[in-house]
């Protein structure tokens, strides 16, 4: 599932926007996070690498980015940039922008939400798209009761996720977790999309996928594709058929869990997944690959893009992802982080297997992989 629900973009006709004091809460908290990224995290990677330890840690892993020692120099790295005030503060800033920003979105909604409410009531354009809930879903264990990116109650937690009045955007710098500051997080979704190999798609499948701005994406580079997705979250996925139908664009969803999709075999062309798999175990993850297997038409062509694994950055940038795992309410990131999705696709028949980054930091990361023919 992307985390669509934390950006709140510029207001669009007929949206509505922050209060002033709304939309200024979130430009400092955008500042913050920039800072952080920039200037105290780079403050900090110079520190980590000055000490004979840190250098020797660094060396390291660039020479065996993928032997099976990787888990225990994270470790070490960690226990070196945690001596570090720098590092620490940081950490600090990171932390307090990541659970302020949802404070601040429920503050700016409820300062708004006759307004919220009365233009949710407001009849859709109509794109001839399709919304297929189920309210019986069971929630997977991995998935229930965890409050992914500290955001309080989980997905469906606040009424009015999704719906966030505009004005202002906490990530318009990038900087949090992976993506790597001044980063254009649109643009990253039309990089990844472009690395479907083939010129065009006649029925792309979108699994996790969230508020449908990912598909959105897809749409402009395949506007002929015949789009489909499907999530656990019900909430998310009411928010993504309303703003489909609002931006004319026909997208067919359904709440599904992704290992279960429902869909026949031998069906679509293409599956996308968009920072997904870091959420959830690496048991799920497979099965989740396996189903993509099944639903693929011979031919048939998959892309990922996830944070990049430890062997794909330097020691000090493993130390930094690895951090999300325990304070940022991503308890599979470490562990999606030491796997390696190209051999576990491979295992279940995938060919044309690679893996590669498209911009610094190694972000995005794009797995790609095809179902023979």
């Amino acid at each position: 599932m992307s985390n669509d629900n934390n950006i709140i973009t510029a207001a669009k006709p007929g949206q509505v926007m922050a209060s002033q004091r709304g939309r200024a809460s979130v430009e400092i908290l955008a500042g913050m996070l920039r800072f952080s990224s920039d200037k105290l995290r780079n403050t900090a990677r110079d520190n980590f690498l000055s000490q004979p330890e840190g250098a020797r840690l660094a060396a390291e892993h660039a020479q065996d980015v993928a032997g099976a020692d990787v888990a225990e120099r994270v470790e070490q790295v960690k226990r070196l940039v945690n001596a570090d005030p720098v590092y620490r503060l940081e950490r600090f800033v990171q932390r307090y922008v990541a659970e302020e920003m949802w404070n601040r979105a429920i503050v700016n909604s409820e300062e708004k939400r006759p307004e919220i409410q009365a233009r949710v009531a407001i009849p859709r354009q109509g794109a001839g798209g399709t919304l297929d809930l189920d309210p019986d879903l069971a929630m997977p264990d991995y998935y229930d009761g965890v409050e992914y990116h500290l955001q309080p109650g989980g997905w469906d937690g606040f009424d009015l996720y999704g719906k966030q009045p505009a004005g202002g955007n906490v990530f318009k710098y990038g900087g949090v977790a992976a993506v790597p500051v001044h980063s254009d997080i649109f643009q990253h979704r039309i990089q990844t999309i472009s690395q479907f190999p083939k010129a065009s798609y006649e029925r792309v499948y979108e699994i996790g996928c969230g508020g449908v701005h990912t598909l959105a994406a897809v749409h402009a580079v395949f506007p002929q594709a015949e789009l489909y997705g499907c999530d656990l979250s019900g909430g998310i996925l009411v928010n993504g058929h309303d703003n489909a139908e609002r931006m004319g664009l026909q997208v067919h969803l359904k709440q599904r869990d992704a290992r279960h999709t429902g869909e026949p075999d031998a069906s679509v062309d293409g599956v996308l997944s968009y920072a997904l798999h870091h959420e959830a175990p690496i048991a799920v993850n497979v099965e989740i690959f396996r189903e993509v297997f099944r639903m693929l038409k011979p031919g048939g062509d998959f892309v990922i893009q996830d944070p990049p694994p430890f062997r794909a950055v330097d020691a000090f940038h493993a130390a930094v992802l690895d951090w999300d795992t325990e304070n940022r309410e991503e308890p599979y990131f470490t562990e999606t982080c030491l796997a390696n999705w190209d051999e576990e696709l491979r295992a279940i028949g995938f060919v044309d297997v690679s893996s590669y980054a498209l911009g610094p930091g190694s972000y995005p990361w794009i797995t790609r992989a095809s179902k023979p023919a």
